[in-house]
């Protein structure tokens, strides 16, 4: 891990703009992180991670809770090499959480796939995890490309 959770910047321009991640779903993003360090020259990846969380189910609260406190993750999973940019997002209807990223080299986003994967597993609804990487992917062409 190389980056520091200080060498982040928490964007609003973006917050409560909708993407459609067909078929997952409709989501709206509730926080934006970016990190601050420089870019390297690699070819961006963009890795879409969805799941449905198990002990807070439909309860309005703790969902609430959770997209407030899981900003304390941040510094875990941003100190991976390569990370650029993570969107916070929630489908506003199911309650499933997605999050849409952009790193910086396909083998940096697949570390953090091997990671990430058995921790959501533990939270999560048995079978609600999944994700696609989009290797050599510009982010801002993948979102306009799902924006609703």
């Amino acid at each position: 891990m190389t980056t520091m959770a200080w060498q982040m910047e928490l964007r609003h321009d973006r917050i409560g703009t909708l993407y459609s991640v067909s078929p997952y779903g409709t989501y709206t993003i509730f926080r934006e992180t970016v990190s601050q360090l420089p870019r390297t020259q690699d070819a961006s990846a963009v890795l879409v991670f969805g799941f449905r969380l198990k002990l807070i189910g439909s309860n309005p609260f703790f969902h609430w809770l959770f997209q407030r406190v899981c900003i304390l993750t941040t510094p875990f999973w941003s100190g991976f090499r390569g990370f650029r940019v993570k969107l916070w997002m929630v489908d506003p209807k199911t309650k499933d959480y997605l999050g849409i990223y952009e790193w910086s080299g396909e083998q940096n986003a697949r570390v953090y796939i091997n990671f990430l994967t058995p921790i959501l597993k533990f939270f999560s609804t048995r079978g609600s995890i999944w994700h696609y990487l989009y290797p050599d992917t510009q982010f801002e062409k993948f979102l306009a490309a799902h924006r609703c």
